[in-house]
């Protein structure tokens, strides 16, 4: 979408990044997502999503202004924070907690491989056609109607049972969802420590990722090929290869040990990102990161799951971490640009990301010896 808006609408930097930083911060209604499914039949509330996330791309066919596009990847991203209910709703029918974790970097391992190629053929399709949006957009908005279809069926055939709850209406609907999450951190603190964690990586990760696009064209004068490939493509690839051997990492050690390891192997990224003077330089880092941010990757999905007492509130746990992935967006993404701007440098800011990193490993770290210490189980329960 950022490159659509530059490319054929002529996106200024600032209407760039709205589009960029849009999808990361709407996360943050993931806990209204929850409550709506939880106050909704399964197959009503994939309706609903369907609808807010993936129709609105089919409108953007006959967008003629950027404002047209805007208005309808706004749409759409809104319905993006419905997700993460789904697939914590889908992990915990079709996985036993044993093996949940190899699973989902097997699923999430074929989604990049998905991305990758699929993102290929997109950027040759636009290179000559630059109409091609409003053939392929459409496509997609159906093709993602048939994942919820398959969603539907996987539900049905797994023998999972959603039954939804009664609950407050009007104005305490909208309040009820945060009063939930509070409730829920407050009487979890080894969830809300594993939060905490995590909000501290988010800062690593949002400076890193606000940096990237200025660095590679301010620093490096890299092409549009060049950045794929020295970026996403390269990424992407390691992180396919490392995700199952994370995922089983984390069903042997657990989803905060794990993702301990991962995190302070994440600090070398942003300090390596900081010297790097060439195309293959940057290659080497974003295989490097992919390698590094596998762990984190599983753990995002997975440690919440995993964390949660019981599986009615698996859905609620991983709906708080994506919102607070949503307010991680709004606070940090502006961070390292603007210590960027103050300084004039990349170094700073990246060494900053680089910190954050190793402090969340830290807090991680910490968070596993208390688990020990107080005997809680570090794993799940071997498969029966």
């Amino acid at each position: 979408m950022p490159v659509l808006a530059i490319k054929r609408f002529h996106a200024n930097e600032w209407e760039a990044l709205l589009i960029t930083a849009t999808p990361v911060v709407f996360y943050s209604l993931s806990i209204f997502w929850n409550d709506l499914l939880k106050r909704s039949r399964f197959g009503n509330y994939l309706s609903i999503f369907w609808l807010v996330a993936s129709l609105p791309l089919a409108f953007v066919a006959f967008a003629d202004t950027y404002w047209h596009l805007l208005v309808a990847h706004l749409v759409a991203c809104v319905g993006g924070a419905g997700f993460p209910s789904i697939n914590s709703e889908v992990l915990q029918a079709l996985y036993h907690p044993a093996r949940r974790g190899r699973m989902y970097s097997v699923n999430w391992g074929l989604t990049a491989v998905a991305t990758a190629c699929f993102g290929f053929s997109l950027g040759a399709w636009l290179n000559a056609d630059e109409e091609a949006f409003r053939l392929f957009l459409p496509i997609i908005a159906g093709l993602q109607g048939l994942g919820v279809l398959l969603f539907a069926w996987l539900s049905r055939v797994s023998g999972h049972v959603h039954t939804p709850m009664p609950g407050a209406s009007g104005l305490a609907r909208l309040v009820d969802p945060i009063i939930h999450m509070r409730a829920i951190l407050k009487a979890d603190p080894i969830f809300a420590r594993y939060e905490a964690a995590y909000m501290t990586y988010g800062v690593g990760w949002m400076i890193a990722a606000a940096l990237l696009p200025n660095l590679v064209t301010t620093k490096l004068h890299l092409d549009y090929k060049q950045i794929a490939e020295s970026t996403q493509v390269a990424y992407l690839a390691a992180l396919v290869i490392a995700l199952l051997p994370a995922g089983l990492l984390m069903d042997r050690m657990g989803a905060v040990r794990s993702t301990a390891i991962s995190f302070f192997m994440l600090a070398g990224y942003p300090l390596a990102l900081a010297f790097v003077s060439d195309q293959h330089q940057l290659l080497f880092v974003s295989v490097y990161f992919g390698l590094a941010h596998a762990g984190a990757s599983v753990g995002w999905t997975v440690g919440p799951v995993s964390l949660a007492p019981s599986p009615d509130k698996a859905t609620a746990y991983l709906a708080i971490h994506a919102t607070f992935v949503g307010i991680r967006g709004k606070l940090f993404q502006g961070l390292g640009v603007l210590l960027y701007w103050a300084t004039g440098d990349f170094t700073v800011p990246l060494l900053v990301a680089a910190g954050a990193y190793l402090w969340s490993g830290w807090q991680m770290r910490s968070l596993d010896r208390r688990m020990r210490a107080e005997k809680l189980p570090a794993q799940p329960p071997a498969e029966a």
